[in-house]
């Protein structure tokens, strides 16, 4: 049985009073404490514990490392140093150790794994504008408490064959934050456009945009695809209501075709939230849309953790097969 502190003082002291006997000892603390029984040769060995270290606490064991090849030491180091993205499993590969004592050797020479954090590039007078636009946002939020759940956010999303940056699985190993950054250009070949919507608790699309993005077909998709689905969903829902619905957008340059702000005045009638709308959706905010913010970031993790995409078919067939229930779940997490 395993005695307290205050317990194995008890025991020492009741030994010392009562003649140094160990039997009147038990009898004692077996009186006094019914649940707590202790035996003679219990109290012998604390007494002899006592008697040599002058405490009645444990002795700390001194733990040291295990003693690995020299070899070893330095050969991690030296592959971190000439490559300081390599994964613990390729590491390991390498140097032919487990992931384990690659693990301890970075852990020992104070190695950390930083994780890539994708920044969005803003002018100087982006804050300011930034600033107004929630300053907006908050207040019609107080006045309205179900105005965010009758906004309908939306966006189109570019996926690479095989990635850009998949920020998820990109670490580099340094013994200090060296602020490593790289410029990366969107438009690639071997891409898919997809747009996608949340309005309130409810997922629009994904819908699959061929080619790249313009004016027309950004047109073509507002009044052929996504109004009637905000209308189907505002049918079957008494919560949405005709005079209700605003539209979000950003500013990228098919958003800002003629045709289409028409259509959005027409439509959304000072309800539609984008460049020269009746709310002035910020330039380069991406972080200020809940799809930039989470469901992007949490569907490609989704998507590039599969095996390997060799085609568009694949990377196609792929986001149909997780769209469904990956999409809503998100909804769900957005707006809890």
């Amino acid at each position: 049985m395993v005695y307290s502190v205050a317990e194995k003082v008890e025991i020492i002291e009741l030994y010392f009073i009562n003649n140094q006997c160990a039997r009147v000892t038990a009898t004692l603390f077996n009186e006094r404490h019914a649940d707590r029984y202790i035996h003679l040769g219990s109290i012998l060995q604390l007494v002899a514990k006592f008697r040599e270290t002058g405490s009645v606490t444990n002795k700390k064991r001194n733990i040291k490392n295990p003693v690995r090849n020299e070899a070893v030491q330095v050969a991690v180091p030296g592959q971190v140093s000439m490559d300081p993205t390599l994964s613990t499993r390729k590491l390991s590969d390498v140097t032919g150790v487990s992931r384990t004592t690659v693990q301890k050797i970075l852990k020992h020479n104070k190695w950390n794994p930083y994780k890539i954090h994708l920044l969005q590039e803003l002018n100087e007078d982006d804050n300011d504008r930034r600033l107004q636009f929630c300053e907006i946002m908050s207040e019609k939020m107080i006045n309205n408490p179900d105005y965010l759940f009758n906004v309908c956010f939306s966006d189109e999303c570019t996926l690479f064959l095989n990635g850009t940056v998949n920020r998820h699985n990109c670490r580099y190993w340094s013994d200090t934050n060296r602020r490593i950054y790289h410029e990366v250009h969107t438009q690639r070949p071997q891409k898919l456009n997809v747009w996608t919507g949340i309005f309130g608790d409810h997922i629009i699309g994904p819908f699959f945009l061929p080619g790249n993005l313009t004016g027309d077909t950004y047109l073509d998709l507002l009044e052929n695809t996504v109004n009637p689905a905000l209308i189907e969903i505002m049918e079957n829902n008494q919560r949405y209501h005709e005079e209700n619905p605003i539209f979000q957008q950003d500013g990228a340059p098919p958003h800002y075709a003629i045709p289409v702000r028409q259509f959005l005045d027409e439509t959304f009638p000072d309800r539609w939230i984008g460049r020269r709308g009746a709310i002035e959706w910020s330039a380069r905010s991406p972080d200020l849309s809940p799809l930039d913010f989470f469901l992007w970031g949490h569907l490609k993790s989704k998507i590039y953790g599969t095996a390997s995409l060799m085609n568009i078919n694949k990377l196609n067939q792929i986001f149909f097969k997780m769209s469904g229930n990956t999409l809503n779940s998100c909804c769900t997490i957005v707006w809890r």
